[in-house]
């Protein structure tokens, strides 16, 4: 046992005053959980919601597209799809020339 030892006193026993154990560090702090909403949530929850209180525009559109192409008025004109599928893709269609 650390701390006691066997003297040969009428006792026969000494306890010493030498600590079992080094000093113990200070308690540390644990760390506290939150929770909460950060802005870019915050943004995109009003944007949702914006959405969703928006008129069912895309609808009404394809229907009127509907119309349309079952009347044979539609008539898309190639390069504007292109262009658009390029400027999409990264690309920047000129009448032309291709570009990046």
């Amino acid at each position: 046992m650390t701390g006691v030892r066997k003297t040969g006193n009428a006792r026969g026993v000494s306890f010493e005053s030498t600590p079992l154990r080094g000093p113990r560090p200070a308690p540390v702090a644990e760390a506290v959980d939150r929770a909460g909403i950060t802005e870019d949530a915050r943004e995109l929850a009003r944007a949702l919601e914006a959405v969703r209180s928006a008129p069912e525009m895309r609808e009404l559109r394809i229907e009127a597209l509907r119309r349309a192409i079952a009347s044979g008025a539609y008539a898309p004109d190639p390069r504007e799809i292109a262009r658009r599928l390029m400027e999409r893709g990264g690309l920047v269609f000129d009448d032309d020339e291709v570009r990046r």
